[in-house]
C-alpha cells in the first residue's frame, strides 16, 4: 500500500516538473524570437509562481536560477543586442530579472504565511480535540453530579421522613411509658404509707430501690421527650450572650453560695440563634462545671469568646474532675454517664442537648480535658450581622 502511494506521488511530481519545464521552454523560445525591446522574460514569473507546487524546499530558488540563466542566454543570443544594444533593451532585461526575483520573494512570503496558517490550523485542531474531550469529561461529571444530587435529595427526603417518624415515636413512647410509671409510682407510695411498717429492713430497702428507680425512669423519659422536641418550631434572632450569662448566674446563685464557686466572663458578643435553646446550652455546660467539681476545691468557671470572622468560638472552662480522652466523643450521646448516679446526679442527657443545639445552629462542639485537672468545652455559633 505504501509503495503504491509513493509511486503515485513520484508520478505527480514528475508531471509537475515536466509542466514547469515545458512552460519555461515555450517562454524561452518566444523570448529568442521576440524584439529585445519587449520584456518577454518577465513571463517567467508564471513559472516561478508555479514552482510553489514543485516538490522540495528550494524548488523555487532552482527554478528562479534557471529562469535567470535562460533570460541571460536569450539576451546574449539576440542579434539586435549583439549589433546595436540600446538602453531600453538593457532596462527590459533588468526588469525581467527583477520581476523573476520579486516573484521568488512573493512565493517565499506566501509559503511562510501558508506554513504559519497550517501550524495555527494544526494547533486549533489539537485544541479543538482537547476541548471536545474536556467537554465530554465535563458532561460526564455533570451527569455524575446530577445523579449524586438526585441521590442526596432522595436521602435527604428519607432522612426528613425518618426524623419525623423518630420524633413521633419518641413522643408517643414517652407519653405511653409515663402512664405505667405513674401507676408504679402511685402504688409504691401507697404501699409505703400503708404497709411499710409490716416490712422488715430488707423489704423496706427493696421498696426504696423501686421508688428511686421509678422516679429516675420518669426523669429520663421526660428528658428524652424534651430532647426530641429540641429544634421543633424554632425561630432564630439576635441573642445577647452576655445578658443570657448574667441571667444564668442569677439562677445558680444558691448553688454558687453553697459550693463557694465563681463564674467569670467578660463582654460576650451577640449571635444568631434561638434564645431558649442557647440558654439551655450555656446552662447545661455551666451546670456540669458546678456539678462535677472536686470535693476539696471550690468550682471556678470561666466563659470566654473569640471572634472568627463569620462565627464566634465560645469556651467554657472549669477546674473540675476532668474527663479521660477516650471518653471525649462518648459523652455527647444520650444516656452516656461516666460516673455513678450515687456520686453525681443526672440523666446523661445534658451534653447530648448541647451537641444537638449547636449542630442545629450550624456549629460544632468539642472538648479538651485532663483527668483530675479540668475541662474546656468549645463550640461555635454564627455571628449576628
Amino acid at each position: 500500500m505504501l509503495t503504491q502511494q509513493r509511486s503515485v506521488v513520484l508520478i505527480q511530481n514528475a508531471v509537475l516538473i515536466f509542466l514547469a519545464a515545458f512552460i519555461a521552454c515555450i517562454i524561452f523560445m518566444v523570448d529568442l524570437r521576440a524584439d529585445s525591446t519587449i520584456a518577454i522574460a518577465s513571463t517567467y514569473s508564471i513559472v516561478i509562481l508555479y514552482s510553489w507546487l514543485l516538490p522540495g524546499k528550494r524548488a523555487t530558488i532552482y527554478t528562479a536560477a534557471i529562469c535567470t540563466v535562460l533570460t541571460i542566454i536569450s539576451a546574449s543570443q539576440s542579434e539586435e543586442m549583439a549589433v546595436n544594444p540600446n538602453e531600453l533593451s538593457k532596462v527590459n532585461i533588468i526588469i525581467s530579472l527583477v520581476v523573476i526575483w520579486i516573484c521568488v520573494i512573493m512565493v517565499f512570503i506566501a509559503k511562510s504565511g501558508f506554513t504559519s496558517l497550517e501550524a495555527i490550523n494544526k494547533q486549533l485542531s489539537e485544541n479543538s480535540i482537547t476541548l471536545l474531550e474536556k467537554v465530554k469529561e465535563l458532561d460526564l461529571q455533570q451527569e455524575e453530579l446530577s445523579a449524586h444530587k438526585r441521590k442526596l435529595e432522595n436521602l435527604n427526603a428519607d432522612l426528613i421522613a425518618k426524623n419525623r417518624e423518630l420524633e413521633r415515636f419518641t413522643s408517643i413512647a414517652s407519653h405511653d411509658l409515663q402512664e405505667p410509671l405513674r401507676t408504679i409510682g402511685n402504688m409504691t407510695q401507697l404501699i409505703s404509707r400503708k404497709y411499710a411498717t409490716n416490712f422488715d429492713d430488707q423489704g423496706k430497702k427493696i421498696l426504696d430501690y423501686v421508688t428511686h428507680a421509678t422516679a429516675r425512669m420518669t426523669v429520663m423519659i421526660k428528658g428524652l421527650l424534651e430532647f426530641s422536641r429540641i429544634g421543633n418550631k424554632r425561630e432564630t434572632e439576635k441573642v445577647d450572650c452576655h445578658e443570657v450569662l448574667q441571667n444564668i448566674v442569677l439562677d445558680f446563685d444558691a448553688t454558687l453560695k453553697a459550693s463557694k464557686g465563681t463564674i467569670t466572663f467578660h463582654q460576650l458578643p451577640a449571635v444568631k440563634g434561638n434564645p431558649v435553646e442557647l440558654r439551655i446550652l450555656f446552662q447545661n455546660l455551666i451546670s456540669n462545671g458546678l456539678k462535677f467539681r472536686k470535693k476539696d476545691e471550690p468550682p471556678t468557671i470561666e466563659v470566654s469568646a473569640k471572634d472568627n470572622n463569620t462565627y464566634v468560638e465560645f469556651c467554657i472552662k472549669d477546674n473540675g474532675i476532668g474527663i479521660d480522652e477516650a471518653d471525649f466523643e462518648k459523652i455527647f450521646f444520650i444516656f452516656q454517664r461516666l460516673n455513678p448516679v450515687e456520686q453525681y446526679e443526672g440523666t446523661g442527657l445534658g451534653l447530648a442537648y448541647c451537641r444537638k443545639i449547636v449542630e442545629l445552629h450550624g456549629g460544632k462542639i468539642w472538648l479538651n480535658s485532663v483527668k483530675g485537672i479540668g475541662s474546656s468545652f468549645h463550640f461555635t455559633l454564627s455571628k449576628f450581622i
